[in-house]
């Protein structure tokens, strides 16, 4: 007659206790680093518009031509240094040198999302993305004033899709600030 093993069946228990909370921990912190790289991409992306767009104030030429640039210019450095977060879900904000420190305000141009500053005029552009930037009136293009680019994106994590029933996380908002004064 065969002797019953007394451990039968541990295995499975083991696994269920064990297996499974570490299976969910190693998706939350897949999870928090794609975050986090999507937060330091953002911030890197503004970060490189922003000195983009200081190299280029009045006093900035190459041989007979000025170098000013565009509103759209400014956006498409952004977008493209922004590898990995979707343009329909990426704002801008091109803040001037009207206050000090430079904040939000009436002459700042928005570009929500950054696509609306990305387009061509065919459809739903913005009427600001040929401006130059940054504006000329009241000094704010002059050697020295202090410009600002600010972004936010929210960012849908592959961790999202696993929760189920009544919890609902629509993804992650991540926010870049950078001021800088322009240099000539």
């Amino acid at each position: 007659m065969r002797k019953r093993n007394p451990e039968s069946g541990n295995h499975t228990l083991e696994f269920t206790l064990v297996g499974l909370p570490l299976t969910f921990l190693l998706f939350s912190i897949a999870n928090m680093s794609l975050s986090m790289l999507t937060l330091h991409t953002l911030q890197e992306a503004v970060e490189q518009g922003t000195r983009y767009m200081v190299t280029r104030g009045t006093n900035c030429t190459s041989g007979t031509n000025s170098c000013s640039v565009t509103v759209q210019q400014i956006a498409s450095v952004v977008a493209t240094q922004a590898v990995g977060i979707p343009p329909s879900q990426l704002n801008l904000t091109l803040i001037p040198n009207s206050d000090n420190p430079p904040t939000v305000g009436a002459s700042s141009v928005l570009c929500k999302p950054i696509s609306v500053c990305l387009a061509s005029c065919s459809s739903g552009c913005s009427g600001s993305r040929t401006t130059v930037w940054p504006p000329s009136a009241n000094s704010n293009n002059a050697t020295g004033a202090t410009v600002a680019l600010q972004a936010d994106a929210t960012v849908t994590g592959p961790m999202f899709m696993f929760w189920q029933g009544s919890v609902r996380i629509n993804g992650a908002r991540f926010g870049a600030y950078s001021q800088q004064k322009i240099a000539f």
